[in-house]
């Protein structure tokens, strides 16, 4: 019975796990900022030139790490990070989301980044990169590598959702459907029949986030894919998402994530 009852909870949380890609690209380019992606970013160096200038500082341990050619860097979402990019080395970038219950990123809060050398990885996902042969197969191959990846950092905490979130399932998917600039904290807790405070104390203490942090979070994934998209202006992202003005949304972007969306555009939208 419980190898049932193991079965069976696994093929319902099969379809709220989901791994999706909002960039990839290879690159040489000059890239001094510090920002807090809303995105998980993984990035591979291709080539250095040995000066050894180009480094990924983690802002909260005020720790450098060099970037070297043959090496692999994770940083999860709402980490504050810099890059200290050269035109002396070329980089392979992904970022990436992987989602549970309608959009809650499991290494959401996470502090655990890592820096291994690993070239046959990344060759790997050079290879995959550059094959144009079947894209629907290259994308299924470059999610299973990524998902391996993500498997060998897993955050200690994860486990803990899985009771937690079954009762905060229409409150996800709510805010994955419909949030926008207008969607309150008072908005979820009417829709789980709770006074605010109470809502908000309980939430908090089960998922590790407050509502507010949710709505926070889902708005800059909202934005930073949207502004990705071809031909997709700052002031149309600002309608769709009932932000009152383009400057209200622009200085909500940049002040956390540490990027304006313009420039956010010129440097990951290809």
């Amino acid at each position: 019975m419980a190898l049932f009852d193991n079965k069976t909870s696994l093929v319902r949380l099969n379809p709220l796990l989901d791994l999706s890609f909002s960039h990839i690209c290879i690159a040489t380019f000059d890239y001094h900022q510090t920002s807090v992606f809303p995105v998980n970013v993984l990035v591979m160096i291709l080539r250095d030139d040995g000066k050894g200038n180009d480094h990924l500082e983690i802002c909260s341990e005020k720790q450098c790490m060099p970037l070297l050619a043959g090496h692999v860097y994770f940083v999860p979402c709402e980490l504050e990070v810099r890059f200290d990019i050269t035109p002396g080395i070329t980089t392979l970038a992904i970022h990436f989301n992987l989602t549970f219950f309608h959009g809650f990123d499991i290494f959401s809060g996470s502090r655990h980044w890592k820096m291994r050398h690993d070239q046959k990885f990344v060759a790997r996902i050079l290879a995959l990169v550059n094959d144009a042969r079947d894209e629907l197969r290259t994308i299924c191959a470059l999610k299973m590598e990524v998902t391996r990846f993500c498997l060998s950092c897993w955050p200690e905490n994860a486990g803990r959702l899985t009771p937690s979130v079954w009762k905060y399932e229409p409150v996800f998917r709510f805010v994955r459907e419909h949030g926008d600039a207008e969607i309150t904290v008072g908005d979820l807790a009417d829709l789980a029949g709770q006074r605010q405070d109470v809502f908000s104390r309980t939430f908090s203490r089960d998922i590790g986030k407050s509502p507010k942090e949710l709505l926070k979070s889902d708005l800059l994934k909202k934005i930073s894919a949207r502004l990705l998209l071809p031909q997709t202006s700052v002031k149309q992202i600002a309608g769709e998402l009932k932000f009152s003005s383009e400057f209200y949304m622009s200085r909500f972007f940049k002040k956390h994530t540490g990027l304006s969306p313009s420039e956010y555009q010129r440097k990951f939208r290809r």
